[in-house]
């Protein structure tokens, strides 16, 4: 089921806008990731694809394959209502922004990262209802995050939809994924006119590639992150474009664990920024402690930015 206002053109066809996708289940952390995806769109000029997941069971039919049932009448109610009520939303604080409405049969996670084939950005609120009526808790986001085709942005239910701004956190670690967290970054701060500061930790042994160091009693930490420093340096500048060339960059290098750096960083910031793969203290950022650390214990919206399939 789909909805749009204001209309798409009417040749059957719909306008070739980028679309922020975000998934929503009536709770308040949910409208709170709605506020924020809605000024995501708005600042992208584009179109804002509201979804809502019923997660309906599988059942088996004599001599075919599984289908999904249909939902009950009260269920699809509730479904319009959540969805109307959202809309309506949108329409009072941001009126003009275009919107689309989608209804999934399937679970949540999977409505998610099937919408995601097509978005420029998912945002996922970081909880949904409590205890196990969540549709948003923990494993959605984690899920969503793991296995979209484009950036998510999971939304603390305490963060403000602030329309502009102020200061970004981008964590680099040298790797490919980590130039597209810092790529990201950079696009998303030339929106808002936000600062970036792009923070580098590490720890021994070394993660990052700044040229070889004997790590012993004579190694020198003041040389190490000089070198550091200009590494990343060197990153920032080879990924600036002229479109992000006014953006004020701050390079941190931190002797820290890398979580523990991020989310000091990303304190007081809007958003933190992380690649979803990466090497040293970032490897397997979803599936270890250090992405389960800034995306279960921020307080403000983190962004992961995972490599796009080859097609994309």
């Amino acid at each position: 089921m789909t909805d749009e206002r204001p209309a798409a053109g009417r040749n059957g066809t719909r306008e070739s806008l980028p679309e922020v996708v975000v998934g929503v289940d009536g709770s308040p952390g949910s409208r709170t990731a709605l506020d924020w995806a809605a000024a995501a769109a708005q600042r992208r000029g584009a179109r804002l694809v509201v979804v809502n997941a019923l997660d309906m069971p599988m059942v088996a039919l004599p001599f075919s394959s599984p289908v999904r049932m249909n939902p009950m009448a009260e269920v699809a109610d509730r479904a319009s209502g959540v969805l109307t009520t959202a809309l309506g939303r949108v329409a009072e604080a941001r009126p003009g922004l275009k919107v689309r409405s989608e209804v999934s049969l399937t679970d949540p996670a999977s409505a998610l990262v099937d919408a995601s084939e097509e978005a420029e950005l998912v945002v996922v609120g970081s909880r949904g209802l409590g205890g196990v009526g969540s549709l948003f808790l923990g494993s959605v986001s984690t899920r969503v995050t793991a296995h979209a085709s484009c950036p998510v942005a999971v939304v603390p239910p305490e963060s403000a939809a602030a329309p502009v701004p102020g200061r970004m956190v981008v964590g680099v670690d040298g790797s490919e994924p980590a130039d597209a967290a810092l790529r990201f970054a950079l696009d998303e701060a030339a929106r808002t006119g936000a600062e970036l500061a792009v923070v580098h930790a590490w720890q021994l042994p070394v993660p990052y590639d700044t040229g070889t160091f004997a790590v012993g009693a004579g190694f020198d930490r003041e040389a190490f992150a000089l070198r550091a420093r200009e590494s990343v340096q060197t990153s920032v500048d080879k990924l600036r474009t002229p479109a992000d060339a006014d953006v004020r960059v701050r390079v941190s290098v931190v002797e820290d664990q890398p979580a523990h750096a991020l989310l000091a960083a990303g304190r007081d910031a809007d958003l933190i920024v992380v690649g979803g793969r990466g090497r040293g203290g970032f490897r397997g950022l979803l599936l270890g402690s250090v992405g389960q650390s800034v995306l279960h214990h921020a307080e403000v919206p983190v962004a992961v930015v995972r490599d796009r399939p080859a097609d994309r």
